[in-house]
């Protein structure tokens, strides 16, 4: 098995998984680290002030390269440098991979695949199935949806030219008149994509297989997959992947996942043992893995979410006590869902009531629709509430005593509707960067006033940094994070007491932070390595073989065993076995019994009476895990004839023989299996 990383971001896992010549593909997350380089851009039939900044001028100009002098694209604010076009996009792709040899797509949550629609566009020939869980697939589609509409309303305010981003001279010209000072944009500019389309999410999600926890999905004959809760999200979940080892002899994996001959590979993504309104936690199944690859653990790893929100609900009563609004930039699914019922809870308690709640989005009520018919992907509790006839969220009620109120977001067009909503409120809305969506115009009418207050309560970006081109603000601003995903603390808790792995892998990021254990071998990734994990050995044989065919065991007094001679036509078929009977004419066959290690010496004699002399015959310094000490000496014995012409290796429990000349390949064969030369 081999695994290849993506990412240089561990918290922006992509990996391929390559086993028996399978590859598949976990997580295709969309990056979205450089969208702070570009300039916010209000809906259409908003003031846009950033319209009429002035355009960069290359001082710097190269009349041999024909390089522009003006670069309309790119504008100066604050003495900063930014990019002034519709939000473009980059994948997590190498030109050291074929996407288009994936068989397998597995999707941990929903925040993992908005990047699979560029996938299926690029590679057209591309067939590999998606796996992931109901919740993920549907809050997925709706969020790409969302960004799908949010870039084609920057579409409509401006027309660019793209010629700027292909010539590289360009970035090296302004990184020079800058000062060094180069927008991350430009590392990832000849790769950037115009947003895809509704059509291309379509054509994406057509691969989709809905998958529920637990489910035991067969992969192929040899590989079965599992999806297990994460706790992160609704639908969000951990892979676990069943492979067995014996795939040269048969395959096939039986019901029972205890048999030794499976070695478990877990995939661990965004995970948190916290009580949320989502499925537990779950990883009995991980217990003593073969296999962990860890990855997406809290940015900060000493934040405590209950502190931040403790701090949060005090920052909220004391802008909404001055009659001010709060703004919360956040992504349309997931947090939202627990702030709605944890301010509300909080609202009640200290009697502050008639406040409004505003969740602006193009999928608000898409997203809260598909949230009530999820039941069967929270808590118990909640499950049991459902079953009575009671919505596992309580947003109906919101909605019906209007302490919730969700506004489309094309709506925003309309000026009315951004200065007349009820004060005190608060007021949910993205995108997170600050640089498209509803969030933009809605800074522009709040930031004015000292009474109001933005809050963020995501870590992906700098507030500072995202907040610069609104600069001079005059709102309350409030960095208050609320990451629920395992922190290295709690990782470490479960790594050394309970999971355990045998073989943990991790982003180099995270080695200082995880805590070393003789028990357990650390192999670190980054970006672009490729890694071959160590092998997994089991003697244990499960699977199926079909024998249609006589057979006659011979018994071998000194090892109690029996042991039978097979004589038919060998069928297989991802690695299931068939043996069929022969013709009558074709069914000649001596009564011969190998077994067991070949015995080097009487082999010798026999190539000798086979008439193949002058053998090259010399040890090998292989190590074999499953010979003992006093036989490692004699473990591997390479045998050379007539300068290469056939070369054969007698290992402890393999045999192989390479030779062009069928009649010479003949006579080694027969001198291997003269006089029964094998032994126990």
């Amino acid at each position: 098995m081999r695994l290849y990383c993506l990412s240089d971001d561990p918290n922006l896992p992509c990996f391929i998984l390559t086993v028996y010549g399978r590859s598949i593909l976990l997580d295709f997350p969309l990056p979205i680290d450089h969208l702070l380089d570009y300039l916010p851009i209000p809906s259409p039939g908003c003031v846009n002030r950033f319209s009429s900044l002035p355009k960069y001028k290359l001082l710097s100009h190269n009349k041999e390269n024909n390089l522009p002098r003006q670069i309309d694209e790119l504008r100066i604010l604050h003495n900063q440098l930014f990019v002034y076009s519709p939000i473009e996009f980059y994948t997590l792709d190498s030109s050291q991979y074929d996407f288009s040899l994936i068989d397998i797509i597995l999707i941990s949550n929903y925040e993992t695949l908005l990047a699979l629609p560029y996938l299926f566009k690029t590679y057209e020939n591309l067939n590999a199935q998606i796996y992931l869980t109901e919740p993920t697939y549907r809050f997925g589609q709706q969020l790409m949806y969302e960004m799908v509409s949010y870039v084609e309303q920057q579409s409509k305010m401006i027309q660019t030219n793209d010629e700027w981003k292909y010539d590289p001279d360009i970035f090296d010209s302004i990184e020079e008149q800058q000062n060094e000072k180069k927008l991350k944009l430009f590392s990832h500019a000849q790769k950037l994509m115009s947003c895809y389309s509704i059509e291309n999410v379509d054509k994406c999600l057509s691969h989709v297989t809905i998958v529920h926890f637990n489910e035991q999905i067969d992969l192929y004959s040899s590989i079965r997959a599992s999806a297990i809760s994460s706790g992160y999200c609704l639908g969000s979940c951990n892979w676990q992947l069943d492979i067995n080892v014996n795939h040269n002899q048969t395959s096939k994996i039986e019901t029972s996942s205890s048999q030794s001959n499976l070695t478990r590979f877990i995939y661990m993504s965004s995970s948190t043992t916290l009580e949320t309104y989502s499925t537990k936690f779950s990883y009995d199944s991980f217990l003593n893995c073969d296999y962990l690859l860890l990855s997406n653990l809290c940015h900060l790893s000493s934040m405590d979410a209950s502190i931040n929100a403790t701090e949060l609900t005090a920052k909220i009563e004391n802008i909404l006590n001055d009659h001010g609004s709060v703004l919360i930039p956040c992504s349309s699914t997931g947090l939202i869902y627990d702030m709605f019922e944890f301010l509300t809870k909080y609202f009640e308690q200290i009697n502050l009531l008639n406040i409004h709640m505003y969740f602006i989005s193009p999928i608000s009520n898409a997203n809260l629709a598909i949230s009530n018919a999820m039941s069967e992907w929270v808590t118990e509790q909640r499950q049991t509430a459902s079953f009575s006839g009671t919505p596992p969220f309580k947003h109906n009620e919101l909605i019906k005593s209007k302490c919730l109120i969700t506004i489309s977001s094309d709506r925003l067009d309309d000026t009315e509707t951004l200065i007349n909503f009820e004060q005190p409120s608060i007021i949910f809305t993205g995108h997170l960067s600050l640089r498209f969506g509803p969030v933009v115009q809605l800074i522009e009418k709040m930031k004015t006033s000292s009474s109001n207050g933005i809050i963020f309560i995501d870590n992906q970006y700098s507030y500072v940094d995202a907040l610069k081109p609104y600069q001079p603000i005059n709102m309350k601003c409030f960095y208050l994070p609320i990451d629920t995903r395992l922190n290295f603390s709690q990782v470490n808790i479960l790594l050394n007491e309970k999971i355990r792995p045998k073989n943990l892998i991790v982003h180099e990021q995270y080695l200082n932070d995880i805590v070393k254990n003789d028990k357990i071998n650390i192999l670190s990734y980054r970006k672009y390595d490729n890694i071959k994990l160590p092998s997994i050995n089991r003697y244990f044989i499960n699977g199926q073989l079909n024998i249609k065919s006589d057979i006659k065991p011979k018994l071998i007094p000194t090892s109690n065993l029996a042991i039978a001679s097979i004589h038919g036509h060998l069928d297989m078929c991802d690695y299931v076995y068939d043996i069929n009977e022969l013709d009558n004419e074709n069914s000649k066959q001596n009564n011969l019994i190998t077994y067991g290690k070949i015995d080097v010496d009487k082999f010798l004699i026999n190539l000798s009476k086979s008439g193949i002399f002058g053998l090259e015959v010399k040890q090998l310094n292989e190590y074999d895990n499953d010979v003992n000490d006093n036989e490692q000496s004699n473990r591997s014995v390479e045998i050379k004839y007539n300068q290469g012409a056939a070369k054969i290796i007698v290992r402890s429990k393999q045999t192989d023989i390479e030779c062009n000349d069928p009649s010479l390949m003949n006579k080694i064969r027969d001198a291997l299996l003269m006089n029964n030369i094998g032994t126990l």
